[in-house]
């Protein structure tokens, strides 16, 4: 094995949501917005607009743990991270 830190930590969670808080409230109402016309709109599965609100969900949540890993490795520097 090589020299230097091994299994680095990463910086809590919050403190990266923090320092973007505005994409992480852009991501968040984006959820907030597909999962009410999921539930008030969508009133059945066969129901279109209910289809179409299920595609922003797991899109916003794949682009949040992608900011967070950004910022992470920002925070760390890419080479301490692994």
């Amino acid at each position: 094995m090589g020299s230097g830190r091994h299994g680095a930590a990463r910086p809590p969670i919050g403190v990266l949501i923090q320092q973007d808080r505005v994409d992480f409230s852009l991501f968040t109402s984006i959820i907030v917005v597909a999962l009410a016309v999921m539930v008030l709109i969508g009133a059945g599965l066969a129901s279109v607009a209910f289809w179409l609100a299920v595609i922003p969900v797991p899109v916003s949540a794949a682009l949040i743990v992608r900011r967070i890993n950004r910022l992470a490795r920002e925070e760390l520097g890419d080479d301490e991270l692994l």
